[in-house]
């Protein structure tokens, strides 16, 4: 009997003892910057993971990343006020979901003036206030030669509805991923999406997902960026890989960062923001970006690797610029169409 009052008091003892030193010995964090950002940019091996270390050294942040599948669950995150609180910047955003977003970003002019004098002219006169363009690409279908058998490439967008392209190529889903919306918008007004869901095989929740459908020959076809060609020819098999070069010319996506808003400036919030644009438009560092996402610098006279020697020029851009209810209006008719969803 005595023995067991003993051990009741004893164990919760040693407990409150066990918090306390649980308590005293945590470490207190120190600067960190935290990015919400997409798969590929934030993936194990990918480019924020191979750079964390870097920024780490010199600038004393901890670089701190989550990601998610694409553009809606982004939008999802940032619609959360106690998500806003634990993240200071989302990156690898485009123009289209930058203006979708813009409640929720920091506007006010900071920086970009600035950095506009080091970017290539197609990006200085595209640079949004509170929009940091980071690269760009321009988007096209790359096709698998073999995988064709015959089938001359299309040159007008009309041509995917053609009976012999039906279930030839894969797309993005537009309500989640940036490419699909990228051609969504491009498409919009010359293709009605009633005809077009008869035609692709499928709609992918984001790039990564339809890349590799694409790999393991799916289809034939696949929306992705012209670059794509320098990551083939990296694997030495550019020949098995071509293009699609339309009439209508190539839509242009910019991909970019933005940070949160907060009550305050958050380059003067957060120190640990304005390091990393620092970081980020350095060339050693763009040039990593460049590698690890294949895409284009923005950047003036940034070198190259050797791998992007075969991605052709651009001849004819395709405009895409779209407001918020734009995007959104064109959304909810496509959910309609192709599903018959009404909101």
């Amino acid at each position: 009997m005595e023995i067991k009052r003993a051990s009741a008091f004893i164990i919760p003892f040693l407990w409150v003892i066990a918090l306390g030193t649980s308590c005293t010995s945590k470490v207190p964090e120190g600067p960190k910057l935290q990015i919400l950002t997409y798969s590929s940019l934030g993936a194990k091996g990918g480019f924020l993971d191979r750079v964390k270390g870097d920024f780490k050294q010199k600038s004393g942040c901890d670089l701190q990343f989550e990601t998610t599948l694409g553009a809606s669950q982004i939008l999802s995150y940032l619609e959360e006020p106690k998500q806003r609180e634990r993240i200071d910047m989302v990156m690898g955003i485009d123009e289209l979901f930058f203006n979708r977003a813009r409640a929720y970003l920091y506007i006010s002019p900071v920086a970009t003036g600035d950095l506009k004098m080091k970017f290539v002219d197609f990006i200085a006169a595209r640079t949004q206030l509170g929009f940091y363009p980071i690269d760009y690409g321009a988007l096209t279908f790359i096709y698998r030669k073999e995988g064709m058998k015959g089938l001359k490439p299309p040159t007008r967008l009309v041509d995917l509805l053609k009976p012999e392209y039906k279930k030839k190529f894969i797309l993005q889903d537009p309500r989640a991923a940036s490419p699909g919306l990228m051609f969504l918008a491009f498409a919009d007004g010359i293709l009605k999406t009633s005809l077009l869901k008869e035609q692709w095989l499928t709609l992918a929740p984001n790039w990564d997902s339809s890349y590799k459908m694409f790999l393991d020959q799916e289809a034939p076809m696949v929306w992705s960026y012209l670059t794509s060609l320098a990551y083939h020819d990296s694997k030495h098999e550019r020949d098995a890989y071509s293009y699609v070069e339309f009439q209508e010319g190539f839509p242009l996506q910019v991909e970019g960062l933005a940070l949160v808003n907060r009550v305050g400036n958050p380059l003067t919030e957060n120190p640990c923001n304005e390091k990393w644009l620092q970081f980020l438009y350095t060339p050693e560092v763009q040039t990593k970006l460049v590698e690890a996402q294949w895409m284009m610098p923005v950047l003036k006279e940034l070198p190259l690797p050797k791998m992007f020697a075969t991605v052709p020029a651009i001849k004819k851009a395709s405009p895409v610029s779209l407001n918020a209810d734009q995007v959104d209006r064109m959304l909810e008719r496509f959910a309609k169409e192709v599903q018959g969803e009404t909101h």
